[in-house]
């Protein structure tokens, strides 16, 4: 019964999707004597966690119970007490945990302290699932940067847009309702100034109530993109990232704009390392790359595609803008490989989600 009791905590933990980040994903399960007694997972970053929330919503004394949890309980004092000091002031007798926790902080302290308290501990059940559910927390922890998505609406011969550059809208309804929700569960979502010249997006969330700080990240060397821009009306923090040579009064007029202005000082180039070290100071663990093709270049050639997302139409344009047509020449016996984790149709469209392979 241990799988089918942290199923549903990997269940339950899926509730706090795009409320979360920084911290992971979480639902925890008490079971005493045959049956659930109580239930919780983490809802909003700042409050309680799944632990905590399970204890509270026990109908019984949890003393003597089971606690399955998809990740190793804490052991830091943050926004909120350890968790591992409450399981073992509550007195479980046994706690089956999915995966160990990679934050270096916690990594095995929890388990190690529960241990020496006298519960029972086990480890790795349903690991690999609960390795999915936080991609992205376990990403940014191990990798020590984000977590990048490249995300794209296609044409079946792969344009992302006709030959003037018009998009919209090459995919349906239901396919842009799920590039919405895309958007929810990462922290920022990324463009290139040409974008924002070009089709003028809001870059914002629509349609989900997002609680956590969601971040608009514009590439533009020059700041060459109007102050008037969609993109500064819409809820959320606007970074810009442009080089040295950007004019000084374009970046006092973004700051007003609410926006933050990070300028490469060794470049008059915006460099992904620069963009990379940057988010990861700032905690952002995850990012939707939704264009150009320049943009998906410059991610694509230094191996910083962690994740495709790809929506087709049943569409030809034939001379049109290629997603990836800057990149550099593939051939047949050295392609860019996707292992496809998934695939989905929307009506007449169809989805597919998978990891970018390391590229040797």
């Amino acid at each position: 019964m241990d799988k089918h009791y942290m199923q549903m905590a990997l269940d339950i933990a899926k509730k706090g999707q795009g409320n979360v980040s920084p911290n992971p994903l979480v639902g925890a399960i008490i079971v005493k004597d045959g049956k659930i007694i109580g239930k919780g997972y983490h809802e909003e970053y700042g409050k309680n966690h799944a632990e905590i929330n399970a204890i509270n919503d026990a109908n019984e004394s949890v003393e003597g119970a089971t606690l399955y949890v998809n990740l190793e309980p804490c052991t830091v004092h943050g926004n909120t007490p350890p968790c591992a000091d409450r399981i073992i002031e509550e007195k479980f007798k046994r706690v089956v945990i999915a995966q160990k926790d990679p934050n270096p902080e916690v990594n095995g302290r929890g388990i190690k302290k529960m241990e020496n308290a006298g519960i029972k501990v086990e480890v790795g059940v349903l690991e690999e699932e609960a390795k999915k559910l936080n991609a992205f927390y376990n990403h940014f922890m191990v990798k020590k940067r984000s977590f990048f998505t490249l995300k794209a609406a296609l044409t079946l011969d792969g344009k992302m847009a006709d030959l003037r550059g018009d998009s919209n809208w090459i995919t349906n309804k239901k396919s842009r309702e799920h590039a919405m929700y895309l958007r929810f569960i990462n922290d920022a979502v990324l463009v290139g100034a040409q974008t924002v010249r070009h089709d003028n997006p809001h870059l914002n969330v629509r349609g989900y109530d997002k609680k956590r700080p969601f971040y608009k990240i514009i590439i533009s060397k020059k700041l060459d993109i109007p102050e008037t821009s969609n993109v500064f009306k819409t809820e959320g923090n606007t970074i810009i990232f442009c080089g040295k040579d950007a004019d000084k009064e374009k970046i006092k007029n973004f700051e007003k704009l609410n926006s933050k202005v990070f300028v490469n000082e060794r470049s008059e180039n915006v460099s992904i390392e620069f963009l990379i070290s940057t988010l990861y100071e700032m905690k952002i663990q995850s990012v939707l790359v939704e264009g150009g093709a320049s943009v998906f270049s410059q991610f694509i050639e230094k191996n910083y595609v962690d994740r495709m997302a790809l929506f087709y139409a049943p569409k030809i344009f034939g001379k049109g803008i290629p997603a990836f047509g800057k990149i550099t020449p593939k051939y047949v016996n050295n392609p860019l490989k996707v292992d496809i984790e998934r695939w989905e149709t929307f009506d007449d469209n169809f989805f597919i989600q998978g990891t970018v392979c390391s590229q040797d």
